[in-house]
């Protein structure tokens, strides 16, 4: 699962699959879909806070959990999850809604707004009760690898790369973004990471021939700022992780041990 720092929740996608119609409606009516995602991202984040800071005591189930933690936290340990992403879709939307009936003041418009403010409700609601995810030990979604090519006995062709951060705890965070490059045969795919956060321990590369073969090229998590060269394959392995799971959940004025 990603953190809620990793970027955004959902895309103009995830919106189409709620609301068919929506990239017409966005178009006809001049709404910018991603700004609106943004705006609605700000809104959740700000209520998360606000119920995170409400619920901090000095010591929580032997944590670090007070106010001066949390407040030095904000959201960077906030793990993304089903009914977080629901209730950012059915807050976008009503956003979107609003604006097209203020445009147009167009009755088909207000229900869809009204329809889709008492979703993001019932769905705020829902997620709140089940609890906020959060990770002992966040790391960040992953960094985008340099890639580039040596003389060797390599076989040409076009490599799609990711890279995950991995922490002392062997957890990984959310892959980046894919890095594409093509080489010719006689070279050898290389890649490098920048700098890692303070509690990073190391990296993952993932490589594939397209981005849904993308593998686990090495065997355990490479130093930071080492460069990875691929000398086979790309080689068999684990596909992508989807994230860090939550290690507690906060609900109310309780914390809920995951599992």
């Amino acid at each position: 699962m990603a953190l809620f720092t990793d970027g955004p929740i959902n895309d103009a996608g995830d919106l189409q699959r709620y609301e068919g119609d929506i990239l017409n409606v966005a178009a006809a009516e001049h709404i910018d879909l991603g700004a609106k995602l943004r705006l609605a991202q700000q809104d959740l984040g700000n209520e998360l806070v606000l119920f995170l800071l409400r619920r901090s005591s000095s010591l929580d189930a032997g944590r670090d959990t007070g106010l001066g933690f949390r407040r030095a936290q904000e959201l960077c340990d906030v793990v993304v999850s089903e009914p977080m992403r629901q209730w950012h879709v059915h807050k976008t939307l009503a956003m979107i809604y609003q604006d097209a009936y203020n445009n147009q003041l167009n009755e088909r418009y207000q229900g869809k707004w009204k329809e889709y403010e008492q979703l993001a409700k019932a769905s705020k609601s829902t997620y709140f009760q089940i609890g906020v995810g959060l990770a002992a030990d966040p790391v960040p979604k992953g960094p985008l690898p340099a890639l580039t090519s040596v003389t060797g006995p390599g076989t040409g062709a076009t490599y799609y790369v990711a890279g995950t951060w991995v922490n002392a705890g062997d957890q990984e965070g959310t892959p980046s973004e894919f890095a594409e490059i093509t080489t010719t045969d006689g070279q050898q795919l290389t890649a490098t990471v920048g700098s890692a956060p303070p509690n990073v321990t190391g990296w993952n590369v993932y490589v594939g021939l397209s981005p849904t073969t993308v593998t686990l090229q090495n065997q355990s998590p490479l130093a930071p700022g080492s460069e990875w060269i691929m000398t086979s394959g790309p080689n068999p392995g684990a596909g992508l992780p989807g994230g860090q799971k939550p290690s507690w959940f906060v609900v109310d004025h309780r914390t809920i041990e995951r599992g």
